[in-house]
C-alpha cells in the first residue's frame, strides 16, 4: 500500500521513503516505499519481543513492553535491503518482502511500550 496519509517519513541515502508498521496476531507488519514511487514496496515484520508474565491460573499475559518501530528499526530494514538485496529504490522492481527480520537487523536497542495505568 503506499497510501502517504498516516505512513512516517525517513531519509536515507538521500532518497525519500514513507513506512508504516501495524500490528498483528504475533507480530508487526512493516512496509516501506520510496516516496518517488519507482522503487518496489519493500514488507518485512517482527516479533513484538514482550516479557510474558505468568499469572495465577497458569496461563500468561503481555506485559506490555513490546518493541516500538521508528525511523532508528526502519533505517536498519532499508540499509539491509540495500547491501544485503540489491535494493534500488530508483529502479522498477517487484515487492521485496524479507518476511522476519529478528535475526538480520539490530532491533535490541529499540523503544519499548510502556503501559499506562487506567
Amino acid at each position: 500500500m503506499r497510501q502517504s496519509k498516516g505512513s512516517h517519513r525517513i531519509v536515507v541515502n538521500d532518497v525519500e521513503y514513507r513506512w508504516r508498521a501495524s500490528g498483528n496476531d504475533g507480530y508487526i507488519a512493516i512496509g516501506i516505499w520510496p516516496s518517488n514511487n519507482i522503487g518496489g514496496y519493500i514488507r518485512g515484520n517482527l516479533k513484538y519481543h514482550e516479557t510474558w508474565i505468568d499469572t495465577l491460573n497458569g496461563s500468561h499475559r503481555s506485559a506490555g513492553d513490546q518493541i516500538v518501530v521508528t525511523n532508528r528499526v526502519v533505517r536498519r530494514i532499508i540499509e539491509h535491503a540495500i547491501a544485503i538485496h540489491n535494493y534500488d529504490p530508483n529502479k522498477k522492481c517487484d515487492e521485496l518482502n524479507l518476511r522476519s527480520l529478528d535475526s538480520v537487523i539490530r532491533w535490541d536497542d529499540a523503544i519499548r511500550a510502556t503501559q499506562t495505568s487506567t
